[in-house]
């Protein structure tokens, strides 16, 4: 059972950490094409916040499953969506755009935008796996109580 939760805690995390990558991947995008300003990221910020709610209700539901049992279908759904809004970028043609823009480089080792969203979208597909998993716990019964 704890690590159940270690695993939802730890996806959590993830999502918090996937959050601001993220955002940075798509401000080198606008660096790269030229589309880019100061004031930028505030629109990033904006379409993107609401993904945050999936990290805090799954640090929640990890710390505290008896009282945020009930957010499980609330977190599976914001996850759905952000698979699909990979597998969009994906379907329309669109993740061209990033394949290879450079996001690291040590020595020889290159990485690239589009092996970097790879790699978001199979740990996202994780974090997924483990939140469909969830089974809420039961309490025992008692008789006479209500």
């Amino acid at each position: 059972m704890a690590v159940r939760h270690a695993f939802i805690l730890a996806g959590s995390l993830w999502e918090t950490a996937r959050f601001f990558i993220v955002l940075s991947l798509l401000a080198q995008i606008f660096s790269a094409t030229g589309n880019s300003g100061p004031g930028i990221i505030s629109w990033l910020l904006l379409g993107g916040s609401g993904n945050l709610l999936v990290a805090v209700g799954g640090i929640l539901l990890s710390l505290f499953p008896d009282k945020y049992g009930e957010l499980i279908g609330l977190l599976r759904l914001g996850k759905v969506l952000s698979v699909f809004s990979f597998l969009l970028l994906v379907g329309t043609g669109s993740l061209g755009l990033s394949l290879q823009i450079e996001v690291l480089r040590v020595g020889p080792f290159r990485l690239t935008q589009g092996a970097a969203l790879l790699g978001i979208c199979f740990l996202d597909l994780l974090f997924l796996a483990a939140l469909v998993a969830w089974r809420r716990e039961k309490r025992p019964s008692f008789p006479g109580k209500a």
